[in-house]
């Protein structure tokens, strides 16, 4: 299987620089451009399945990204994480590195905890896995989600910190999944 993963398109509060997590902020007008923009990288690719997360950041970005040839499937485990308490905040008033921290885990401000957040995305991957085990999978979700999926089939950071993972919005990441 081929996973195309994609973060939605720009939000204002990607703009501002606010933990969005499970919060629905809608896509800008930049973000709805760019979206716009890669549908004709998109249109190159053999695409047999789209997934998205429910929130409408990624509903709409693949939207954007397929038109009308492909039905969104949608599908809860890929919605971003809970930021719980920091939703909403500037990124530069929080502190939530250690929450990125495999080895640590750490449960604090009612974030998600990462090992359950990393198990939903888990649970998703070996789903696609068996529902379409010979299919190109375009999936449109999170970056938060992306860094899981990321560690989960590409490079895990030395210090096990997913923050460190770099995952802007609308790039296509391609991964070999067997």
């Amino acid at each position: 299987m081929l996973l195309y993963v994609v973060r939605h398109g720009e939000t204002l509060w990607n703009q501002e620089s606010r933990v969005q997590g499970i919060t629905d902020i809608p896509l800008s007008e930049k973000g709805i451009e760019e979206a716009k923009a890669l549908k004709k990288e998109v249109d190159t690719l053999k695409i047999d399945v789209v997934v998205s997360s429910p929130l409408s950041r990624a509903r709409d970005t693949a939207k954007y990204l397929v038109g009308n040839r492909l039905p969104i499937n949608i599908d809860d485990r890929i919605q971003e994480r809970d930021w719980g308490r920091n939703e909403g905040m500037l990124i530069s008033e929080t502190d939530t590195w250690d929450c990125w921290d495999v080895i640590l885990n750490t449960k604090v401000q009612n974030i998600e905890c990462l090992q359950d957040f990393m198990k939903r995305v888990s649970e998703f991957i070996e789903d696609m896995k068996v529902r379409y085990p010979d299919k190109n999978v375009l999936v449109v979700t999170h970056s938060a989600v992306v860094r899981v999926i990321h560690y989960l089939l590409g490079t895990i950071p030395e210090d096990g910190n997913l923050g460190k993972i770099e995952i802007p919005n609308l790039r296509i990441i391609e991964y070999e999944v067997k």
